[in-house]
């Protein structure tokens, strides 16, 4: 009899556990669908409006053309590797190292802001001064100390991003209660420790920020300076040597890379920090 429950009991749990992944399937589902569908019907409303010849193909063209170019760019190859795989790794790469190196220096220097009244009194000032200068203003400066490379570039993604990851930061730390700050000290905490277990988890909403906020940044700043400073390869460099040919299919693939790319950063990496770190905390809603 005990045997009999205990069997209708696992298989009704079965059962449970079936229907809850029935249910997150099926809303992953209309999450996805909702997501495609007014991009869906922007790409079908462009292909008849192209079809009807309400636009000129020439200079708009039909999502069907931009497809055709991409699947040709990606068989083209250069030394047995894709012509659109080496513009898309040579981007990521520099993103990724510039976002890096910014990410850690703005978070140090953000941490020392928030924890030390001197040192926020001397930076802060010139944070303030430097910070409305638009990224894009200093690439000619850059190109006339470093030249045409991945160097003026990388510069370029480091300034973007450290401002506002300086900024937040700094914010976060000084909005920590003072009272943690004490109880800490007086449990006889290290600064190592003191950084782990209060700074850095108190701070992290407003750092989460300063380091969405820079990424954005800084990808607006690689593609800009690409088209200007790369010597060969990128998805700027491809958008702007396609205007000497008046290709404009290959300019709105490397558009739609850019846009691809951008949010797989933003909502897939940046996105999957924040769940793990703040959300799972409790220290913001879940989306």
């Amino acid at each position: 009899m005990c045997s009999l429950k205990s069997e209708r009991i696992t298989e009704q749990i079965k059962i449970e556990a079936r229907l809850a992944r029935l249910q997150k399937v099926k809303r992953g589902a209309t999450r996805v669908f909702f997501f495609a569908l007014p991009f869906l019907s922007i790409v079908i409303t462009l292909e008849l409006l192209a079809t009807l010849g309400v636009i000129n193909p020439r200079l708009f063209p039909p999502p069907s053309k931009i497809f055709l170019t991409s699947l040709t760019l990606a068989s083209r190859q250069v030394g047995g590797v894709s012509i659109l795989l080496i513009h898309v790794c040579s981007s990521f790469i520099r993103i990724v190292v510039g976002f890096s190196l910014a990410a850690l220096s703005g978070i140090f220097i953000g941490t020392l802001m928030g924890t030390n009244k001197i040192i926020y009194r001397l930076l802060n000032p010139i944070i303030t001064f430097i910070m409305p200068i638009p990224t894009f203003a200093w690439v000619p400066i850059l190109l006339i100390w470093t030249g045409i490379g991945d160097r003026t570039i990388i510069i370029t993604i480091f300034l973007s991003a450290l401002f506002a990851i300086i900024y937040n930061t700094s914010l976060g730390v000084r909005s920590i209660n003072k009272q943690l700050i004490w109880a800490a000290q007086t449990m006889g905490s290290n600064r190592l420790t003191m950084f782990l277990k209060v700074l850095l988890p108190g701070a992290m909403v407003s750092m989460i920020t300063g380091l969405r906020l820079g990424l954005g940044y800084s990808w607006r700043a690689l593609v800009a300076a690409e088209m200007l400073a790369a010597a060969a390869w990128g998805l700027g460099y491809m958008v702007f040597a396609a205007r000497a040919f008046m290709a404009v299919d290959v300019m709105f693939v490397g558009l739609f890379l850019i846009m691809i790319m951008g949010y797989i950063m933003e909502n897939g990496i940046m996105g999957s920090i924040q769940r793990v770190t703040i959300e799972r905390w409790g220290m913001t809603r879940e989306t």
